[in-house]
């Protein structure tokens, strides 16, 4: 039960009819009133509601949005061979990072060289022969192991 405010007061001070009070009056049009509050007070909250379920929803759809974002891998560029290997037969590498090494040894020779993820870069010059005797003589320099998938 709510407390009792002035508006309450007017209320019933409006239902006192010449010395008497009506009761019958008094309850019709709190009923009137009543039924209006609550009609008003059941849009509130229908409009609460689809108002929490469109904040709920934006968020939903931005979380899953970056959940895939973070899930997908970013492409890797796989560079073509350059034109000096392709020319003088030998791959020349000046600080280059084993990750790109790898790609254009792999575009070169057909081949998928991978090796898990690390920051070792690489300098020196190759002939393009057998690639598994590259292979190993990239791992015997960097302290890495290079798998070749065909």
């Amino acid at each position: 039960m709510k407390p009792w405010d002035d508006n309450d007061l007017a209320f019933v001070a409006g239902c006192y009819d010449k010395g008497r009070f009506d009761t019958r009056n008094a309850i019709a049009r709190f009923h009137e009133t009543d039924s209006r509050a609550a009609h008003r007070r059941w849009w509130m909250t229908a409009a609460a509601a689809a108002a929490s379920v469109a904040v709920l929803f934006a968020a939903g759809y931005g979380i899953r949005t970056w959940i895939r974002a973070a899930q997908e891998p970013a492409p890797v560029e796989q560079p073509a061979v350059t034109q000096e290997a392709a020319g003088t037969h030998t791959f020349v590498y000046d600080n280059t990072p084993v990750d790109q090494v790898l790609a254009e040894l792999s575009a070169y020779y057909g081949c998928t060289l991978t090796t898990p993820p690390t920051d070792k870069r690489l300098t020196g010059t190759f002939p393009d022969g057998d690639v598994k005797l590259i292979v190993s003589a990239i791992e015997s320099a960097l302290g890495i192991e290079i798998t070749i998938e065909r």
